[in-house]
């Protein structure tokens, strides 16, 4: 997942091309690897709208992301959907009743002052301010992903996976007319890398931890990401890493791990954490 980013920012096909390639050719692979058994609950009409509120959500974290990585780096974007474990205090907070404690305000505020030195001209008119803003909203669709596949665990892991990419892939095809397909060798390249192992592969998996392991360790999983796209980011396509980038980053991310830590500090987590583990 940490070469996505990248192959974003560095295949010249426009955002809607790569997700409608990705998803095409991943939602394929799932159909003919992933099909459910003899034993598996067959597919409902109590399941069709679960599955597509994933679908669509799971579309616009991808649609806000890509044009996110277009606008600003690959870093930024990023970056922008890293915001991911704040929001998932508040989703929590709505959702599963769960109060936001001081380290979670702390946290919000760490993760903001971060957000804000990462971007070089904090202005609207300003194209990584547009990607960073565009990165933090796909990452509360991001958050709010695991959320739902844990409130639908009734739907089996191999149908929540292929309603994911199947009804997300309909969202792209109602945007067809918006793509264009007249790329180089190098660009399908790059399409073929995000659709198999950057799609198929790790959205299967991560689908997979999500449902079955706590969302403060599948936070601290995700934030193993970031480190390594900016390194790949700087040496292969030469994007700057300025010192108060590097800050606002680490800030970002230690805004979430001081939300983690106090979260873990909390009776009975540290158990369900090692039971997930």
């Amino acid at each position: 997942m940490a070469g996505v980013p990248v192959f974003v920012k560095f295949t010249s096909a426009t955002p809607l091309t790569i997700g409608l390639f990705r998803l095409t050719l991943a939602t394929a692979l799932i159909a003919i690897f992933l099909r459910p058994s003899r034993a598996s609950k067959p597919l409902t009409k109590s399941m069709i709208l679960p599955l597509l509120l994933i679908g669509v959500l799971f579309s616009i974290h991808w649609i806000t992301y890509f044009i996110s990585i277009k606008m600003a780096t690959a870093s930024i974007g990023l970056l922008g959907i890293s915001t991911y474990g704040i929001h998932l205090i508040f989703l929590g907070w709505i959702f599963k009743k769960t109060k936001p404690s001081l380290f979670d305000l702390i946290a919000l505020c760490v993760a903001i002052y971060g957000t804000y030195l990462v971007v070089p001209d904090f202005s609207l008119v300003d194209s990584s301010t547009i990607g960073i803003l565009l990165g933090i909203l796909s990452g509360l669709c991001f958050a709010a992903l695991p959320i739902l596949h844990q409130q639908f665990h009734f739907i089996t892991d191999r149908l929540r996976i292929f309603g994911q990419f199947f009804f997300a892939w309909i969202v792209f095809m109602f945007l067809f007319p918006w793509t264009a397909w007249k790329l180089q060798a190098v660009d399908w390249w790059s399409l073929l890398y995000l659709a198999i192992p950057g799609t198929f592969i790790a959205h299967s998996l991560w689908v997979r931890v999500t449902t079955r392991v706590s969302t403060i360790i599948t936070s601290l999983i995700f934030y193993l990401i970031i480190p390594l796209t900016m390194v790949i980011s700087h040496f292969w396509l030469k994007e700057p890493m300025p010192l108060p980038k590097i800050l606002g980053a680490f800030l970002v991310v230690s805004g979430n791990l001081i939300s983690f830590y106090g979260r873990f500090k909390k009776p009975g987590v540290n158990a369900g954490i090692k039971e997930n583990l």
